[in-house]
């Protein structure tokens, strides 16, 4: 897998290279390179004929969760979220544990109220 597979990750890969002077970002971009290297390509709807791509499948889907868990830390680190989640700007590690923390359904929660800003910018 890499970041083209997938729009948000293809968005983030557009910031990190725009912004590869910054640790934080840089560092992100190399975790997420990590979990979704060993990753196969997602499957194409005609790719479901055998049980390999549904394990594929499930290997794609949990490197977009991991990935989205670390897009958001990273974004929250280095005040890319609108409107802010908290009313100060956290350190990278600590958004990384708080992001990793939650829950599917709490990350749903608290992310459904905020846009991460490099996206907006990648639409243009």
């Amino acid at each position: 897998m890499n970041f083209r597979d997938v729009p948000t990750l293809l968005k983030f890969e557009q910031h990190a290279r725009n912004h590869s002077d910054n640790e934080i970002v840089m560092d992100c971009y190399r975790r997420i390179r990590e979990v979704i290297a060993p990753v196969p390509k997602p499957p194409s709807v005609l790719d479901f004929t055998t049980g390999n791509s549904i394990d594929g499948l499930k290997a794609s889907c949990e490197a977009v969760e991991k990935s989205t868990r670390l897009l958001w830390a990273c974004a929250a680190a280095t005040d890319q979220i609108s409107p802010r989640i908290w009313d100060y700007l956290p350190d990278y590690e600590s958004s990384i544990e708080y992001f990793q923390g939650l829950g599917d359904l709490e990350l749903m929660a608290v992310t459904k109220q905020h846009r991460i800003t490099w996206e907006e910018a990648a639409r243009v």
